[in-house]
């Protein structure tokens, strides 16, 4: 036994031997088995004449077993000896290095590996888990020659970003592989707060700092991007007495700063700038805030004493003067840090939506190094909520319209209702209202009573008005537009079980019909207006029409009368296969397939030909033809292996060209013992009179294992699904195997 790489005696391999007596074959005897010595060797004596099986069942550690037997034949010769000799190829290494990508001499020690062979097996007894030392290094002894090892980062150094491309390494006998990884450093950021007047440094401003993407960062560079994820505790950044914030342990890429609170006595200027990191980077980012002084004005609600955004007001002079015209912002204030001293004039232009307009002037005095703040309040308008329904049903009518009237009998406005009865009247002030109804919905009784609202501050009144419907109905009759082959009957025939939706001048629906078995269907009582029927479910054996109808009820007691066709449903698919009728062992065989296509009236979903290939045919190429419809379809297959999985052969082929795919064992990379069972074309939806064009054509290799006249059966079948059903077809083709004549005997001299 020996190292096949040094040609070193190995110690410690162990052997056994089996004897097959005085012929050559399998199983045996066991007679012993055996370790190698020091000189890597052992000797057996005594031996009978006969077969004897040598096998390695188990090598030294580091080394790989020699797994294949080796057969002696002694011959009872007293002097017979034979030497076996067996090679061991010793095991390989895996040398990992992590370095700064920045600067390859600066090794990385606590970056963690995981390693793994190609197939995913875990490598050692941790988790396939491994630390990079004080060296940046990571050593694996013992590991397989010729085999694949992946690695992969799964946690970085600290300071540094996880680099997690892994790399893979192919181990050699008796050396060591290397595989080099990299990481950037993470970068610094440093925010400054100073006075847009002195410059000088202030504490106390607020900030967040999130990604591009909107993810907040944290302390130390932490990412939070919602749920369990999100950072709270640490994400807010606040200057301290040096007016400075220092984030370490940033990721490179693009980050968005926004302040969020000014220092005690200042106005944020500029509040969200965006900075890039790069790796190893520290950036300084400066932002300055304006220290408070001169008029503030603040709007609140007077009842509650939230703020008011969107308040416009004008400021002037006592003079007259307009110093200009502001609008208060998300906080319901409007900030002049540089008015002069002196007395103002300030005066609501345009109140926010829901709350009355103050046109009272409010007078205030700035005076010098101080902030006058003036408090404007607002009171808010109230409204009425009108809700229009049917009188029997309670649904909401759309197409209502009213009058309302203030106390002094003063017209306020008109008003109609929406899509679900609803009208929605704001901006009103307190006290007494009265409402009239101008314009029924249509196919309603209008009620032009008079009645009285009273509105109170800050809230809603809500009225419900009832309209008695006038009503009609529509009668529909459905008839066979042909001759239908299933169920024979004759064009004209009335037909049941057709559905039917009523839908409403506002899309909604108001009623479901079947036609009975005379083929009518009658809606309930309508209101007058009108109308969309539209066929839902069509009768069995028979095509949906989905092309809407309208009806119309114009007076009460009508009877709208519609008649509508179905056109009779046919579904079938079909499949034909031919080949050769006969073929010699390990011959190419050939199958077309004609014929294939949806012949139905109707399309058809989950659409396929699939073709399943006999024990002793070998798939070799697959031509696909062409299809009289544009789109796109797939191949799968099975093998003998996969079980009921398929795998996919080729993927987004287009129905219009015609391809010549390599379907071979060898290109697929099919085991040894491996071959396809069955390949099967995907279409999916598929429309009416869906065909072939260009015929497919399939190639396979006969087994040269065959004997003559053995058959070879071939089935393919086509399907799709309509109405929840299959829809199937199928067809076979055998081709016998090639069985010569029987030698004639010799005669004559």
């Amino acid at each position: 036994k020996y190292d096949s790489v040094t040609n070193t005696a190995l110690e410690g391999a162990t052997f056994q031997i089996r004897y097959l007596g005085g012929t050559s074959g399998t199983g045996g005897t066991v007679i012993g088995t055996y370790k190698t010595g020091v000189n890597g060797s052992f000797s057996v004596t005594g031996l009978a004449a006969g077969t004897y099986i040598i096998e390695e069942i188990a090598s030294d550690d580091n080394h790989v077993i020699d797994t294949s037997p080796q057969t002696v034949v002694l011959t009872g010769n007293d002097q017979d000896v034979v030497t076996v000799s067996f090679g061991n190829s010793p095991l390989g290494s895996l040398l990992i290095k992590k370095v700064c990508s920045l600067n390859a001499g600066t090794v990385l020690p606590g970056a963690q590996f995981k390693v793994t062979y190609a197939d995913g097996t875990l490598i050692g007894d941790s988790n396939g888990l491994y630390t990079t030392d004080e060296n940046g290094s990571i050593l694996i002894d013992s590991l397989t020659p010729g085999k694949s090892v992946v690695a992969t980062e799964v946690k970085a150094p600290d300071g540094f970003v996880l680099n997690s491309t892994p790399q893979t390494a192919v181990i050699k006998a008796g050396k060591t592989v290397s595989l080099t990884f990299t990481n950037a450093p993470k970068g610094q950021l440093i925010i400054e707060k100073r006075d847009s007047v002195t410059n000088a440094l202030l504490s106390g401003a607020e900030f967040t700092v999130t990604t591009a993407a909107g993810c907040e960062v944290g302390s130390n560079g932490n990412i939070g991007c919602g749920g369990s994820g999100t950072i709270s505790s640490d994400s807010t950044f606040v200057t301290g007495s040096d007016g400075k914030i220092t984030i370490t342990g940033l990721t490179p890429g693009a980050y968005v700063l926004t302040e969020t609170k000014a220092p005690d006595g200042y106005l944020i200027d500029d509040p969200t700038r965006t900075i890039t990191i790069t790796a190893g980077d520290t950036q300084t980012l400066v932002f300055k805030d304006t220290p408070i002084g001169g008029l503030q004005i603040i709007k609140t609600d007077d009842s509650t004493g939230a703020r008011i955004k969107g308040v416009q007001m004008e400021v002037r002079h006592m003079n007259g003067e307009i110093v200009g015209t502001y609008t208060t912002d998300g906080n319901g204030v409007i900030t002049l840090p540089t008015a002069d001293s002196g007395w103002y004039t300030v005066t609501e232009l345009k109140a926010a939506e829901g709350y009355r307009l103050d046109t009272t002037p409010h007078n205030i005095e700035v005076k010098d190094g101080q902030t006058a703040t003036l408090t404007i309040t607002n009171e808010k308008l109230s409204g009425i909520m009108i809700h229009k329904v049917d009188a029997d049903t309670g649904e909401g009518l759309y197409g209502a319209s009213f009058v309302l009237y203030d106390a002094n009998g003063n017209p306020v406005g008109e008003y109609t209702s929406n899509q679900d009865g609803y009208i929605y009247i704001t901006g009103l002030e307190s006290g007494k209202y009265q409402l009239r109804e101008i314009e029924a919905p249509e196919g309603y009784l209008l009620d032009n009573t008079k009645k009285t609202v009273y509105v109170r501050y800050g809230a809603t009144s809500e009225i419900e008005w009832e309209n008695t419907a006038e009503k009609g109905q529509i009668q529909l009759t459905k008839t066979s537009a042909d001759y239908n082959s299933v169920n024979g009957w004759a064009a004209g025939t009335l037909l049941p079980n057709a559905v039917y939706s009523i839908y409403n001048r506002a899309n909604r629906l108001v009623d479901t019909v079947k036609t009975d078995s005379r083929g009518v269907a009658i809606s309930k009582l309508l209101p007058l207006g009108r109308y969309t029927v539209v066929e839902k479910t069509a009768p069995e054996y028979y095509g949906l029409d989905v092309t809407p109808m309208e009806a119309e009820i114009e007076f009460a007691g009508q009877i709208v009368r519609l008649a509508a066709t179905d056109k009779s449903l046919y579904t079938n698919v079909s499949i034909k296969k031919t080949g050769y009728s006969e073929v010699m062992p390990g011959q190419m065989l050939r199958y077309e397939f004609t014929g294939i296509g949806n012949n139905s009236t109707t399309a058809l979903t989950s659409f396929y030909w699939r073709d399943t290939l006999p024990t002793f045919a070998i798939l070799q190429k697959i031509v696909t033809g062409t299809w009289n419809a544009r789109g796109s379809y797939k191949i799968v297959y099975k093998t003998n292996l996969s079980g009921s999985t398929y795998r996919t052969l080729a993927d987004n082929l287009s129905t219009s060209v015609n391809y010549v795919l390599d379907a071979s064992p060898a290109s697929l990379g099919l085991a040894s013992n491996e071959k396809i069972t069955e390949f099967m074309v995907v279409f999916g939806v598929v429309p009416s009179n869906f065909r072939q064009v260009e015929s497919p054509y399939v190639y396979c290799t006969a087994s040269k294992w065959l004997k003559g006249g053995a058959t070879i059966v071939n089935q393919a079948d086509v399907g799709g699904i309509y109405n929840g059903q299959w829809i199937m077809a199928t067809t076979r083709w055998v081709t016998k195997v090639y069985k010569p004549a029987t030698t004639l005997p010799r005669t004559g001299y």
